[in-house]
């Protein structure tokens, strides 16, 4: 039996750290001074650190002391009843993303960064975090087949998008297997779903549908590769 681990580095892009980024990202092993220039260090690295729900629960708490924000069953507060009490200090009740977050999502395990994103994002106290950049990669203690790997994701206000080498190897096969059979039909469809994923990472449905338009007529007028 092989043990497997994840590590992973990555920036938060934005204007500056503030209580709330300390709060939220701080299981992240949250580095604020480097690399600078906009950009704070986070890290998740196998047997070191666990950014977990709890963590950030104790923070807000702290903060929330700091702040005089009154929260909800203060004896048993949990992170449902913390984040509704921000979301009120930060007028942010009606956001229905985040709302939609607090009541359906069970706050298990590993704080997910897109959330933290999100939460940020609402809780905004001058920190104007724009974007999370995200890169990590699989390793085993034996080297079985397929037992490594690596991914990268971008988080931001206007287009998120990931990427693993596992999905892209099978993309890869696919495309490789459809040329070597004639499939040509199957090999534009691989490519196609491609371009599709990567459409649908921009959040904005009328610039999607541009660009949309735009991506097929630019693909039309390209001249054939010699």
């Amino acid at each position: 039996m092989s043990n497997n681990y994840y590590d992973a580095t990555g920036v938060l892009v934005l204007e500056k750290v503030t209580p709330i980024i300390s709060a939220l990202f701080g299981g992240y092993n949250l580095d604020t001074s480097y690399p600078g220039d906009g950009a704070a260090y986070i890290a998740l690295i196998a047997e070191d650190n666990n950014p977990g729900w709890d963590g950030a629960l104790y923070e807000l708490l702290d903060l929330a002391e700091e702040l005089n924000i009154t929260i909800d069953g203060a004896d048993e507060p949990c992170i449902q009843t913390v984040l509704a009490a921000f979301a009120g200090f930060f007028g942010k009740t009606d956001n229905s993303e985040l709302a939609e977050l607090i009541k359906r999502h069970n706050f298990e395990h590993e704080a997910d960064l897109e959330q933290l994103f999100l939460i940020a994002s609402c809780f905004n106290d001058g920190h104007n975090l724009t974007a999370i950049k995200f890169e990590g990669c699989w390793r085993s203690d034996k080297p079985r087949l397929f037992e490594f790997g690596g991914n990268t994701f971008l988080i931001s206000q206007s287009f998120n998008f990931a990427a693993d080498t596992t999905s892209s190897l099978g993309m890869f096969t696919r495309l490789y297997q459809a040329l070597t059979d004639g499939e040509i039909d199957a090999a534009a469809i691989e490519i196609a779903n491609v371009t599709t994923r990567l459409l649908a990472g921009i959040k904005d449905p009328e610039t999607r549908t541009t660009l949309r338009k735009l991506v097929a007529e630019h693909l039309l007028q390209l001249p054939p590769s010699k």
